[in-house]
């Protein structure tokens, strides 16, 4: 049999029509959801940029309230590493310190009731300076450069030689004495006037006739931290030096000199 289509030419015209304007709204749809996408893709993009640069601004914002505070606090810095710095040359002068107090006052008690003494210094350390001038007075400037210990360089008189050892007995009775050496005991005599000579010991004319004039120079124990010429910088600071604008507290060339008292008889 013949298939037959009972519906209305017109009719069917209709339908197929119908289909062929559904695609364009679909298309249209597509497209229409693509661009609200987009938009929505655009405005979240927005947010996040505005957001982050809100957020820039704010740190930049403390980074500058930090640093207008760190700039204020520059002098307290400065302030802290001066400090520093002296109590680090304040520990290193009191480490080559000498106590010359205690052992003169020592010496005043141990020399002998017969025995005076001419000329007194006190360094630290061979060629230091004592009172302006330089070290090694009478004969016992060779003795001195042989240790670079602090010492007493003496010279004096005594009524015999068996004092002269008794002084070297005694003086190694003072706190930190490592070593007493003997530069020369000379026994003075009269000369053609009537007047003393005192032989080959350097300074010591003065001593009366028949009496040993000697050179005598008392050694300490090494000074902790102390070089061949006194006080050295502490090792691990900052160059040693202080900032600008410090300064060392008075008294920091202490170390370098000694105590000196020439010409002056210490009678026990």
């Amino acid at each position: 049999m013949k298939a037959v289509n009972l519906i209305p030419a017109d009719a069917r015209r209709t339908g197929g029509g119908s289909s062929e304007l559904r695609v364009p709204v679909y298309l249209f749809l597509g497209l229409l959801a693509g661009i609200l996408g987009l938009v929505t893709l655009w405005v979240l993009a927005g947010n996040t940029i505005a957001s982050r640069q809100a957020q820039l601004a704010d740190l930049q914002a403390r980074a500058t309230a930090e640093q207008t505070l760190a700039s204020q606090l520059v002098k307290y810095a400065q302030f802290a590493s001066v400090a520093q710095s002296r109590v680090q040359t304040v520990r290193t002068i009191a480490a080559t310190r000498f106590h010359w107090h205690t052992a003169l006052s020592e010496l005043a008690h141990v020399v002998p009731a017969n025995t005076s003494l001419l000329s007194l210094q006190g360094t630290v350390a061979p060629g230091a300076s004592a009172g302006g001038s330089a070290t090694g007075g009478g004969g016992t400037g060779n003795l001195r450069s042989q240790i670079s210990n602090p010492a007493l360089e003496m010279t004096g008189c005594t009524a015999s030689q068996e004092d002269v050892a008794r002084l070297m007995s005694r003086l190694r009775l003072i706190t930190g004495v490592t070593r007493v050496s003997l530069g020369a005991s000379v026994k003075a005599a009269s000369g053609p006037t009537g007047g003393s000579v005192s032989g080959n010991v350097s300074g010591n004319s003065g001593c009366p006739a028949n009496q040993p004039a000697f050179d005598v120079v008392v050694f300490f124990e090494p000074l902790p931290g102390a070089g061949p010429t006194g006080a050295i910088p502490v090792s691990g600071a900052p160059g040693a030096s202080l900032p600008a604008g410090a300064s060392a507290p008075a008294g920091a060339s202490a170390p370098a000199g000694g105590q000196q008292t020439p010409g002056h008889g210490i009678t026990g």
